[in-house]
């Protein structure tokens, strides 16, 4: 090889190792990058689930906290709705003998809060009864009277002889009492037989019609 081209391929050789240097020292540079992005993504996504687990931790304790309210709630519904029907029992209790009576009905005794089990073991609670020789008036009391509280108590007195046997040979009749009406109840109420008893202004009445025949259970 003569000296001119020696001297070629030596520059050549340089040239190569150079670019080979600067590549090498690219890709590491790249990798290097790379390994960063990567640690960075890692870091990202532990803190995306850390975040997601303190999400659900606030989730279940909003969640539990909602069951708690709603639980004090029903509690308070509940008490009030009691409460609401012992004011009803209390506004009704003086006068209503002698409405029956007016109706010639000749109730003798009248019974508060009874409780009887049917023929499945199923617990019933009556509100009140009114008592005139062999027959009997099972009356519902409700603040706000509804069209399935109708049907719950068609259904009651339905069973009212399995849990209290006592009454085996008497005539069962129903009825309700309310301070309001909702879904026209009473109407309903006046179709199933039912005796309807309106409490309102401190005073109850009976709003069935004078020409009314209650149904027998």
């Amino acid at each position: 090889m003569k000296a001119a081209e020696l001297r070629e391929f030596l520059a050549d050789l340089s040239r190569s190792t150079a670019e080979l240097t600067r590549s090498t020292a690219e890709l590491r540079a790249s990798q290097l990058e790379t390994d960063r992005q990567m640690k960075d993504t890692d870091r990202q996504i532990m803190e995306h689930r850390l975040q997601m687990k303190e999400t659900d931790r606030l989730m279940k304790d909003t969640d539990r906290q909602m069951k708690d309210t709603d639980e004090k709630i029903k509690a308070l519904s509940g008490l009030f709705t009691s409460q609401w029907g012992k004011l009803v029992e209390a506004l009704m209790r003086p006068g209503t003998v002698k409405l029956f009576q007016e109706r010639g009905l000749q109730v003798n005794q009248m019974t508060e809060r009874r409780t009887g089990r049917d023929s499945q073991g199923e617990k019933i609670e009556v509100d009140m009864t009114l008592v005139n020789g062999n027959t009997i008036v099972v009356i519902e009391v409700k603040t706000t009277l509804k069209v399935e509280d109708v049907l719950w108590h068609l259904d009651k007195l339905g069973r009212f002889k399995e849990a209290f046997k006592e009454y085996a040979g008497w005539n069962v009749q129903g009825g309700l009492a309310a301070m309001h009406f909702d879904e026209e109840s009473d109407r309903y109420a006046f179709r199933k037989g039912l005796w309807v008893l309106r409490c309102e202004d401190g005073v109850t009445g009976i709003a069935n019609a004078k020409n009314f025949q209650p149904k027998n259970f």
